[in-house]
């Protein structure tokens, strides 16, 4: 009989000593000539668990069960190939099972799937190894549970905290601020008090190339997680104020601001951040976004008649077959302006084709 072996370490420590997969591989050899089988070849997976099938020795080796160039699959242990219970059902229905011209053999556990007593152990034992797994996952949660009511700071550190070498007197690590971090978390809830919501926080960090948690970027979610954690109230009654003061809209102020500001050399979020400052709001409120201060900035083309041009305009690119959204961003693109409105929407050009209708 023809077989494939298969050998698989889960760790990167046994991978580079090599000790285990060797092991195995000496053991599958031995078996095999002790039982007059020809091992043709051994797929090896270094470093990988077994919780999932997409393994690419095991792939491997699965494929030449299916071309036909060998019998049996060979492991040493059961737990090589699978520990899951559901993961050993689909290998026995598609390759195992009654019907099938493959078998499979554990060395170890003694399992020869070609004799209806070697399927027998073969789902016992697996089974087994299933509820020692599950056994062992809910005793961890239990004692991460016990830990949690005592108390017991878990993971990670937060922003502005870092474990010492120093341990209590139960063996645990210390947890010491970071004064660098300790200030960033000052400054923050310092300008939340000021009444500026999270997001232009998170701006002005970003600016200011202040150190984030774990090295990614200031966003508005990492900031309110701090705030929630320092007992700060973020609900949306702090989003419209900025130092104590509601924004306002005035288009032609903030239209000469931010061109003065571009001027300068900020860049478009900086041109939001110190319109916010500036107390001035975008014509439907909410935040400045790089799109709208774009839009206020960039060169413009001649601006064309309002509404008359701008109708027919619409009405061409609408028997073209163009939707509402490209006319409407076609129209911004080539100057046009509407009346009352400080961009093209949907229902703008909606309007427009109407009332060319009449």
């Amino acid at each position: 009989m023809r077989a494939v072996g298969y050998v698989r370490v889960s760790t990167e420590f046994q991978v580079a000593e090599g000790v285990s997969l060797e092991a195995q591989k000496e053991k599958l050899s031995a078996f095999c000539k002790l039982h007059d089988i020809q091992l043709i070849g051994i797929g090896c997976d270094e470093g990988l668990s077994a919780s999932t099938l997409k393994r690419p020795g095991l792939t491997s080796a699965l494929r030449m069960l299916e071309r036909g160039d060998v019998q049996a699959l060979i492991v040493v242990k059961l737990d090589r190939l699978t520990r899951s219970v559901k993961d050993l059902g689909f290998l026995c229905e598609q390759y195992f099972s009654d019907g099938k011209p493959w078998s499979l053999l554990s060395v170890t556990d003694s399992i020869d799937t070609r004799s209806a007593s070697g399927k027998l152990i073969l789902n016992v034992l697996t089974s087994v190894a299933q509820w020692e797994r599950e056994a062992i996952s809910d005793r961890t949660k239990e004692a991460m549970q016990h830990l949690k009511q005592k108390g017991v700071q878990l993971g990670a550190p937060p922003f502005g905290y870092e474990y010492s070498t120093e341990v209590d007197s139960e063996g645990r690590r210390r947890m010491v601020e970071v004064p660098g971090a300790v200030a960033t978390l000052r400054r923050i809830v310092a300008m939340h008090k000021a009444n500026i919501t999270p997001a232009r926080i998170a701006r002005r960090l970003r600016a200011d190339m202040v150190p984030s948690p774990r090295g990614a970027e200031w966003s508005t979610a990492s900031v309110r997680r701090i705030l929630v954690r320092e007992g700060r109230d973020i609900s949306c009654k702090h989003r419209r104020k900025f130092v104590g003061q509601l924004r306002v809209f005035d288009g032609e102020r903030a239209l000469a601001l931010a061109r003065e500001y571009h001027a300068k050399g900020l860049t478009l979020r900086e041109i939001g951040a110190k319109l916010d400052e500036d107390g001035l709001a975008p014509a439907r409120g909410g935040e400045w976004h790089a799109a709208t201060v774009l839009r206020m900035v960039e060169p413009l083309p001649s601006v064309k008649p309002a509404l008359p041009d701008a109708q027919t305009r619409a009405w061409q690119l609408h028997e073209q077959g163009y939707s509402l959204r490209i006319i409407a961003r076609i129209l911004w693109k080539e100057g046009y302006r509407p009346e009352k409105a400080a961009a093209w929407h949907n229902q703008a050009v909606s309007r427009l084709l109407e009332s060319r209708l009449g």
